[in-house]
């Protein structure tokens, strides 16, 4: 038996780091040999993007879009999860997301010993701000046979009673090199302006960090009068965005383009950019970045990063080798940083596809299919 059941809180065509983790787990392990049948929601995705969707994977990987049912939606999927469980036979349940983290804790609780629960732990689902939802999900993650994060700052998350009872394994976010292989002779956009240009990919929130970078723009334009900051992703909190940059002056030097149509477009971004940044913020309610795979396909188009110390880009930067790690909240340090990777582009893009070949998934997957 080679089936593995795998629940997300998101997966592609639709938005999200946890989705695209997700989705790339599972191709990695297709690619070993496996079928992959993925129950997961696709809220932010019309059905005729989710049908094209499902037409490129591959036939290992069968896609269970949740249904929404007003107040019944979430009984009604432990109920479809249990049901899916009961009539097919499963080596291993991976999930992923913290609704998903629920779920599998009750399918443990009523299967046991006849499944092998593996809980993916990202972040910001670790430590929800309500305690009942904390509590949940702490109860939840010693309910897993194994539980893994996916950055050492994930891992610091989890609680020491937890540790002490379970093991932890740290699998850092990797990247599928042959996905993107086809648009890395991309044509950068034409149209988009700046000397340099900035790039941000990710929804538009305060645990990604765009009002940060916004922040640094005055000391930034200093320096460079031509800067200017592209921020690619679901435009969530645009108007504060907005907003903020008005009030600092900056207006003219970003441009929020919003979710891009796919990855050829995405492409182009990275092929556009000079410099890739995430400032990532912590929040108060538990939000926090976990890793950020944005980084590493930026890394593959040959972008060095620049991101924030304190949260899980630390894993997935290496200063002086893709990028540099910086206080996100010290322009002065952030500015020094920007000369440096723009004064030694050709040293960090020569390093980069070393970095990132450490993190392909089909690398990446042999420890989860070892580990068990």
């Amino acid at each position: 038996m080679k089936n593995i059941l795998l629940i997300s809180s998101e997966y592609p065509p639709g938005p999200g780091g946890i989705g695209r983790h997700a989705a790339d787990l599972s191709l990695a392990l297709v690619n070993k040999g496996y079928n992959v049948d993925v129950m997961t929601s696709l809220d932010y995705e019309n059905k005729h993007r989710i049908n094209q969707y499902i037409d490129t994977l591959p036939l290992k990987i069968e896609l269970f879009p949740f249904k929404r049912m007003g107040w019944f939606t979430y009984v009604n999927r432990i109920r479809v999860v249990l049901k899916q469980v009961r009539t097919k036979s499963y080596e291993r349940i991976i999930v992923t997301g913290m609704f998903p983290l629920w779920v599998g804790a009750i399918v443990k609780l009523i299967y046991n010993n006849k499944v092998h629960l593996d809980s993916f732990v990202h972040g910001s689902e670790v430590n929800p701000g309500n305690m009942v939802l904390r509590r949940l999900t702490h109860w939840s993650l010693k309910k897993a046979d194994h539980i893994w994060a996916v950055s050492g700052f994930t891992a610091s998350l989890i609680p020491d009673s937890i540790k002490n009872q379970k093991k932890i394994t740290i699998l850092p976010n990797g990247i599928h090199g042959l996905d993107w292989i086809s648009y890395i002779n991309s044509k950068p956009f034409s149209n988009w302006i700046g000397n340099p240009k900035l790039l941000t990919v990710g929804n538009v929130t305060p645990r990604k960090g765009q009002h940060r970078v916004i922040k640094a723009l005055p000391a930034l334009i200093k320096e460079f009068p031509n800067i200017h900051y592209h921020i690619v992703g679901l435009p969530t909190q645009e108007k504060e965005i907005r907003e903020l940059a008005e009030t600092l002056g900056v207006s003219k030097h970003i441009t929020i383009h919003g979710r891009l149509a796919d990855k050829e477009e995405l492409a182009k971004a990275y092929k556009t950019a000079d410099v890739f940044i995430m400032l990532s913020e912590n929040q108060k309610d538990g939000d926090v970045e976990g890793f950020g795979i944005a980084i590493l396909e930026a890394n593959y188009f040959g972008l060095p990063a620049i991101g924030a110390k304190g949260c899980g880009i630390e894993d997935a930067i290496h200063s002086g080798v893709n990028g540099e790690l910086v206080d996100g909240n010290n322009a002065q340090e952030i500015k020094n940083y920007l000369k440096k990777i723009l004064n030694n582009k050709v040293e960090y893009t020569s390093q980069l596809g070393g970095w990132v070949e450490k993190h392909d998934w089909n690398m990446l997957v042999e420890k989860f299919i070892d580990n068990k």
